[in-house]
């Protein structure tokens, strides 16, 4: 079975999540501009070591490509066949894009109105009080960070009331509200890995908004308590687990590892 998961909230961690944790139990994977930001479990790498070594484990994450090779995995002696970023509008197969994917990419991209387009119409909101940050990724899509205790939804109304005419989706996700072209997904991208793959079985690891899509098309979703995903409007069976943050990671794993292993 191929195991494609979600990485922030779903693998590695913030700070925030570390609180109740003793120092030795995690360390940092991820470094910008020398301060650390992410972190993982020693426990967890163990066992994602012996997942990949064993079968496809698939990063599949929102994150650009620049992002994704920030997270320091190769400390751990864990390399990936493939990884999926910018929210599948990437694919990577031994570190390099995979040139078919880019092409079917192209080919949404122009179905959507351009980017150029929607950030010329974005522009008289990047002021809206709330808003902390403002990121285009890889001249595909972008995203706004807010506080929302400053910041009101109701003033992106008329920009979100365009979106569809123009093929374009949002998504709120934590802090973050991300703006693309219908058709750039993580579903999208997994179904194209496992058509020319032939891979038949596969499970979905994920904890946020973004990750529902690609949780609907398994029958093995596995998701984070702490995540913000409504359980209910989950379409195929999922298994959540019991525990919060990194633990619920390890308890995920370890169930991955044991359906692999039999």
């Amino acid at each position: 079975m191929v195991i494609f998961s979600d990485l922030d909230r779903s693998i590695i961690y913030s700070s925030k999540f570390l609180k109740d944790l003793n120092e030795n139990y995690y360390e940092c994977i991820e470094e910008k501009d020398n301060k650390d930001i992410s972190y993982v479990s020693l426990k967890t790498m163990e066992i994602l070591k012996k997942i990949n070594d064993n079968t496809l484990f698939i990063p599949t994450t929102t994150r650009t490509r620049e992002q994704f090779e920030r997270i320091n995995f190769n400390k751990y002696n864990i390399n990936f066949d493939y990884a999926i970023t910018s929210n599948g509008g990437c694919i990577l197969k031994n570190n390099k894009p995979l040139l078919g994917w880019q092409e079917e990419v192209e080919k949404i991209k122009k179905s959507s109105e351009s980017i150029d387009v929607m950030l010329d119409l974005f522009d008289p909101y990047t002021k809206i009080n709330g808003i902390t940050n403002f990121r285009v990724a890889e001249k595909l899509f972008f995203y706004i960070v807010v506080d929302f205790e400053k910041f009101d939804i109701m003033s992106l109304y008329n920009y979100i009331g365009i979106l569809n005419n123009k093929n374009w989706i949002h998504y709120i996700s934590g802090r973050k509200i991300y703006f693309l072209p219908k058709g750039i997904t993580k579903e999208g991208a997994i179904e194209y890995i496992c058509k020319i793959e032939n891979i038949k079985n596969f499970a979905v690891i994920g904890d946020s908004n973004m990750d529902m899509g690609m949780l609907d098309i398994t029958d093995n979703a596995y998701v984070l308590k702490h995540g913000d995903i409504n359980h209910d409007h989950i379409k195929g069976q999922f298994v959540r687990s019991k525990e919060d943050g990194i633990k619920g990671t390890e308890e995920v794993l370890l169930n991955l590892l044991e359906k692999i292993s039999l």
